[in-house]
């Protein structure tokens, strides 16, 4: 294609076997291989110095690696709009903010770093049904009334909240909400929603509805009161 494109090498200076990465400032991507060696995945996004996580755009799956090639020239060597290249590339699935706006600035842009680093994973082709359990959890929990002057976040995708925006008062790590991950040990009988509220392994309770896991976490919260972190 004679792209200006020029893919990014390890730190030792070679080229990764089952991935591919750009290195650079502005409009970057990662793709790799998806179910098998003619399947690929790929996220694109755009890193800035004013945000502490990577701007997604669109992500997808392709089985044509020429098709995959040119989406990356497009976006990041000739710079063409993210809706210019998705109305070529029906591969594309594009990201697209919360509906509902959070009347606090502060809030709403950190609902939104939540649904961007969920969008932001090459593997989302693995879990559909539990991704589209996790947007059902989030959409809720955005509109839910106690939550709306908390600052959401996540670790190990599990929602939690804080005081501040800074994340110098929060809850406990082991007070979150999180889709049940299934298992042979969790079976899909016990419920669609996992609450967890103390240090038990599986010590929480399991909803089959995001609202009741959502009314039962804010009750949760109403019990104990959030822990002031020191920091150096």
């Amino acid at each position: 294609m004679k792209s200006n494109v020029k893919l990014a090498s390890t730190i030792n200076g070679t080229f990764p076997d089952k991935y591919s990465f750009y290195n650079k400032s502005g409009r970057s991507f990662r793709t790799e291989f998806a179910s098998t060696d003619n399947d690929f995945s790929i996220v694109l996004y755009e890193r800035t110095d004013k945000q502490n996580y990577e701007n997604c755009f669109a992500r997808g799956l392709f089985t044509d690696l020429d098709r995959l090639a040119t989406v990356i020239d497009l976006w990041v060597d000739k710079q063409k709009s993210i809706s210019e290249i998705k109305n070529q590339f029906d591969e594309l699935e594009l990201y697209s903010d919360f509906e509902i706006k959070n009347p606090n600035q502060d809030i709403d842009k950190a609902w939104t770093k939540v649904k961007n680093m969920f969008f932001n994973d090459t593997e989302f082709w693995k879990q559909t049904e539990w991704n589209e359990r996790y947007l059902e959890m989030l959409n809720e929990a955005k509109r839910h009334k106690y939550f709306e002057n908390y600052f959401p976040f996540t670790s190990h995708y599990w929602l939690r909240f804080s005081v501040d925006k800074d994340m110098k008062e929060t809850w406990t790590l082991d007070t979150y909400i999180i889709p049940t991950m299934y298992s042979d040990e969790v079976p899909k009988r016990l419920g669609k929603f996992y609450v967890s509220f103390n240090d038990k392994p599986m010590g929480g309770h399991f909803f089959e509805t995001a609202k009741e896991g959502l009314d039962f976490y804010a009750d949760k919260l109403k019990e104990t009161k959030p822990t002031k972190w020191e920091r150096n």
